[in-house]
């Protein structure tokens, strides 16, 4: 018997102006939506990006 391990599948980041991916077993969940960081995931409250250097233009 051969098993095959099933390679995560990436989504992308529910946080508008965000071209981040995520995996679905080790995003930031809020409701029934997947985010990159807890900064997309909080709708970026006091204007931070969702990482550093990464290009992304949803902050604030």
């Amino acid at each position: 018997m051969t098993t095959t391990l099933e390679k995560p599948t990436a989504l992308q980041c529910a946080c508008p102006g965000c071209h981040c991916t995520v995996q679905a077993d080790s995003a930031v969940r809020s409701g029934t939506l997947l985010f990159c960081s807890d900064a997309c995931a909080t709708g970026h409250p006091n204007g931070e990006p969702c990482h550093a250097g990464c290009g992304c233009d949803c902050h604030g």
